[in-house]
């Protein structure tokens, strides 16, 4: 291997163990065992003893957004990975740093800054731009097409209408919709159909469900038919019609799924204020929890991403939810209320 390849590499494995450190002193007090071997971890080299002082002058940067938002929200930019690239945050000589991106912590106090924090309060500036109706986290609403449907939308989820004299069109922007469509009746004979990513699903009776996962967007039927319809061109077209009970999911990676059996009840309990997890892996269970959570949990360690997590949480003590969820786990968290919790 190339000497100065493997410098970089070296550097990169120090920079993301730097981060670590400063997730786990952020978290539960350490023993004394654990904090002598922080001590003989940061002693090796000089260079090990700056990698954790600019993790933890970062870390500190995105805690200072809980006291003054305005300011570290205009200074902390997202910075493309490279040597030359300057990260510039309140407090911070604006001098170029060493790339603090590969290491699965960093990676995760960064996420938060690029972020910004208009979205842990606001929603994404773009959704709000092309949205004919949305809801902030922790929020439901009922809305009323004019065409006589009906959409539920759960929380920090984003609808886009397209009506033409062709048919009803409605976009799922982003997170989860339950369909009442009126029925093609009089003068009424358009198709109702809901985009999401790259597929679509068109009534062939009245409720169902969509929702937009963090990989994938799944259709779920209540009521009568639908079909669902991939789109994405890099795939071969397909389709399937779902009976009630019957759910899919398709992607731009996977194409259409199988069709699967589904809880009617289950499938839009956040309805009722309930979360309902059957064997989810912990990347989908965060996705979940942050649609109704002013700030944002990130899975700090790859490795977790796949747990899988069964349970049933209510919607108004999430707080709670959390904490079940990393003692189930064995699991620890580090957070900068109200903006980010790290899952490591």
């Amino acid at each position: 291997m190339d000497r100065s390849v493997e410098h970089r590499d070296d550097k990169e494995q120090i920079e993301a163990e730097a981060a670590e450190w400063v997730i786990r002193l952020g978290g539960d007090p350490l023993d004394a065992q654990e904090r002598a071997s922080f001590q003989r971890w940061r002693s090796q080299s000089v260079y090990h003893a700056e990698a954790f002082e600019i993790a933890e002058r970062t870390w500190g940067d995105l805690a200072g957004l809980r006291e003054n938002p305005g300011s570290l929200s205009l200074d902390i930019v997202a910075s493309k990975p490279g040597p030359e690239r300057p990260f510039v945050g309140t407090g911070m000589p604006r001098a170029p740093r060493m790339p603090l991106w590969r290491g699965a912590g960093m990676a995760a106090i960064c996420l938060a800054a690029v972020i910004g924090v208009s979205n842990f309060w606001y929603g994404s500036p773009m959704t709000m731009m092309v949205a004919d109706y949305r809801t902030l986290p922790g929020e439901q609403r009922s809305v009323t097409l004019p065409d006589g449907s009906v959409v539920d939308l759960s929380s920090a989820s984003a609808i886009a209408l397209h009506f033409s004299d062709h048919e009803r069109r409605v976009e799922l922007l982003e997170g989860a919709a339950y369909f009442t469509a009126a029925p093609k009746a009089g003068g009424e004979n358009r198709p109702f159909v809901v985009e999401g990513a790259e597929g679509t699903a068109t009534a062939l009776g009245t409720q169902f469900v969509v929702d937009r996962l963090s990989d994938a967007v799944e259709v779920t039927v209540i009521e009568h038919e639908v079909r669902v319809d991939l789109t994405d061109p890099e795939h071969q077209s397909a389709s399937a019609v779902l009976a009630p009970g019957q759910s899919v999911q398709y992607s731009a990676r996977t194409g259409l799924g199988k069709v699967q059996e589904k809880d009617i009840e289950l499938a839009a309990a956040w309805r009722q204020g309930k979360l309902v997890f059957d064997r989810v892996p912990l990347a989908d269970v965060v996705a979940e929890l942050n649609r109704y959570r002013r700030g944002r949990i990130v899975v700090g360690n790859p490795t977790l991403a796949n747990r899988t997590v069964s349970g049933v949480f209510s919607t108004k003590d999430l707080d709670r939810a959390l904490a079940t969820i990393t003692h189930e786990l064995g699991i620890r968290s580090a957070s900068v209320p109200p903006l980010v919790t790290v899952l490591y």
